[in-house]
């Protein structure tokens, strides 16, 4: 396959420089190479070029509002040795096509006109706007570009033109990368997707304090590169990783298994793509309760009878007759309690908060690990008193 570079043709020096560029093209064979592997980057170039301006290194960076571009020679030049016919050149492909070589939408020159100049075009016959320019060493200068010209991901080369003698009578041209495809300067973030920003119950899902945690990444130009899923405690603490994956886009479902019974956290996802982009996506809460073997025996007057079962959260619930009373102190940040059982049988229960009457709860229905009473009142005793039937349980409790 046979790539096509544009090489602009050679500047006559007049008041208004570069207004009207046409294109010769050249042919280089082969197509090689893969895009620019970070957000700041640097292409080495081969001493390939009998001009003056033969490139060492092209790179790419960026501030704020503005991406950077350099070029490294391998010889010392000065800004008034360009004259009127030698120059740097970016050229630069908005539209993400990186085998277009006829379709460059903006150039940047660096060129010499009274002193060191930076100017940016179409690639045609219309100027754009000047560009500040640097030169930072006998071999080395940076133009800076405008955003707002480039986009948030862009295609680009390198090129310079040295006019002199021979054999540069007619221009010595270096192009890098030397070979299509052009590099990839992305600044785009990538994304990061929960399924719901509810809280994950994670009894809903799991018998265990273990779960898998879903989400999805993705990244429309250089492709994931890795992410990492973080929590912190509710209410205070530090964002500590928990599990990390790499590439490519798509749905996530890492499992966490060192989930902590009674904890309420703070989780969420940061992925990197190939280009050095940082995206920190939304926080979910997650809510593991404690299962009734653990909690402590005065919480049930009488003990309870304890009931294996592998549908139950930690594979056991406390069975309740009538006249059995369940109490529990409420804790945590955000002051949500829930107290889990299953949801069949026909009994019914008094519910007190701080000794204070709270109404009367019946089966809801359903299987194991239902939500039977939930509460939001800080630091309550909440009291749970069997006055008639059965089959009810504390099968876990949350806060």
């Amino acid at each position: 396959m046979e790539a096509t570079r544009v090489k602009p043709d050679r500047r006559r020096r007049s008041t208004r420089p570069l207004l009207v560029i046409a294109a010769v093209a050249i042919a280089i064979a082969g197509l090689t190479g893969l895009p620019a592997g970070a957000h700041s980057f640097t292409k080495n170039d081969g001493n390939d070029s009998p001009g003056k301006l033969d490139l060492r290194s092209v790179s790419v960076g960026h501030t704020k509002t503005a991406v950077v571009h350099t070029f490294r020679t391998y010889e010392p030049w000065t800004a008034k040795s360009l004259g009127a016919d030698s120059y740097f050149l970016v050229q630069i492909d908005k539209d993400n096509l990186p085998n277009d070589a006829t379709r460059y939408e903006r150039c940047a020159f660096i060129y010499f006109d009274a002193r060191l100049r930076g100017l940016l075009s179409n690639c045609r016959a219309q100027f754009i706007r000047f560009l500040p320019v640097v030169k930072l060493s006998g071999t080395a200068a940076k133009v800076t570009v405008p955003k707002t010209q480039t986009g948030n991901a862009y295609w680009w080369a390198g090129v310079s033109i040295w006019d002199g003698p021979a054999p540069c009578g007619n221009g010595c041209v270096d192009f890098s990368p030397n070979l299509f495809p052009d590099l990839l300067h992305d600044l785009t973030p990538p994304v990061v997707t929960m399924p719901t920003t509810e809280p994950l119950r994670v009894w809903e899902a799991s018998t265990s304090a273990h779960f898998v945690f879903p989400f999805s990444v993705s990244d429309q130009h250089s492709g994931i590169q890795s992410w990492t899923v973080q929590r912190h405690p509710v209410g205070a603490g530090t964002w500590t990783n928990v599990v990390s994956g790499g590439g490519p886009s798509g749905n996530k479902e890492p499992p966490i298994d060192d989930g902590v019974e009674g904890s309420r956290m703070q989780y969420r996802v940061v992925t990197v793509d190939r280009q050095g982009n940082r995206k920190i996506g939304p926080n979910r809460l997650v809510y593991i309760p404690v299962d009734d073997a653990n909690l402590v025996p005065e919480s049930f007057s009488p003990p309870p009878t304890e009931q294996p079962d592998v549908d139950a959260f930690g594979g056991t619930y406390s069975q309740m007759t009538a006249g059995d009373v369940f109490s529990h102190t409420s804790s945590g940040a955000d002051c949500e309690f829930d107290l889990i059982g299953p949801g069949s049988g026909t009994w019914s229960v008094d519910v007190s908060i701080n000794g204070t009457s709270d109404g009367t709860i019946t089966p809801p229905g359903g299987g194991q690990r239902q939500v039977l009473y939930q509460g939001a009142t800080c630091g309550a005793v909440y009291t749970f008193t069997v006055n008639s039937g059965n089959g009810f349980a504390v099968d876990a409790v949350l806060g």
